[in-house]
């Protein structure tokens, strides 16, 4: 298939978390900076974002973010970098775009370090599994810290445009962006299959954590549901042997590199 799509990945913050938070059992008490990205799909019809970043607004006053405050959050502080240039508005003008050009916003999932600024978008369509709408709004304990409203409140409000996904869907019509769900993680997870001119791409947002996750299929083990992750990660996999597809997880720093200069 011949395509002219591009992709680019912008990372919000780093986030300094225990590496078996990420990777279940794997090195405990070693921290990982883990990046907090989204990425620019350019379509030659439109362009697309594929999750929004960890909140600028929320880390700089946790306590006054959304109806009922995010206060919980000022103990992660001290572990987060991010700065005015890696708000996504500042990133996407450094790189020639503007927030009102983007056509299509896809939510992978809505927890806070893909959902942070959603409201950067407000003349985009949003593309939600319905599942993932519901569930943010009444997740399982081990999760709810995960799921700030202030992020994902305005999708609520009859100024925003959401189309709530159920199964795969094609962006543009024509085969080259496609989203397709891959529960686990939280119920209403969805990874994005681009094509691009070096062959096809898969962002697979929290599938795993990392590239050595992936690998052992070592998952996070605050996931919505371990055993429905390691089948959405298999059926990944085998996409990708089907596809010969290259598969990249959020929170990898090296899987981030790969996108400098855009992704063809």
């Amino acid at each position: 298939m011949t395509t002219a799509n591009v992709i680019h990945a912008f990372d919000t913050a780093r986030w300094a978390l225990d590496n078996s938070f990420m990777e279940q059992l794997t090195d405990p008490g070693e921290a990982y900076e883990a990046a907090c990205p989204f990425y620019l799909i350019e379509h030659p019809e439109g362009l697309v974002v594929v999750d929004t970043g960890l909140s600028h607004e929320m880390l700089d006053d946790p306590a006054g973010y959304g109806q009922h405050g995010a206060g919980f959050m000022e103990a992660f502080l001290p572990a987060i970098e991010y700065g005015p240039e890696t708000h996504p508005e500042a990133q996407l003008e450094a790189a020639g775009y503007a927030p009102d050009e983007v056509d299509y916003v896809v939510m992978t999932h809505l927890h806070s370090d893909h959902a942070g600024h959603i409201d950067t978008f407000p003349d985009a369509e949003f593309l939600v599994q319905t599942r993932e709408l519901r569930y943010a709004n009444w997740p399982v304990p081990v999760q709810d810290v995960f799921y700030l409203e202030g992020d994902f409140d305005v999708l609520r409000s009859d100024g925003y445009d959401v189309t709530p996904l159920e199964g795969e869907y094609d962006v543009f019509g024509d085969g080259t962006v496609r989203t397709m769900p891959t529960p686990g993680h939280t119920p209403g997870q969805q990874s994005v299959a681009v094509e691009v001119p070096s062959g096809t791409v898969v962002l697979g947002a929290d599938i795993a954590h990392k590239q050595s996750g992936y690998d052992r299929e070592h998952l996070a083990s605050f996931n919505w549901d371990l055993q429905t992750s390691i089948e959405s990660l298999r059926k990944i996999k085998a996409f990708a042997r089907a596809n010969d597809a290259d598969v990249y997880v959020t929170h990898d720093n090296d899987h981030i590199e790969a996108f400098e200069g855009g992704l063809r």
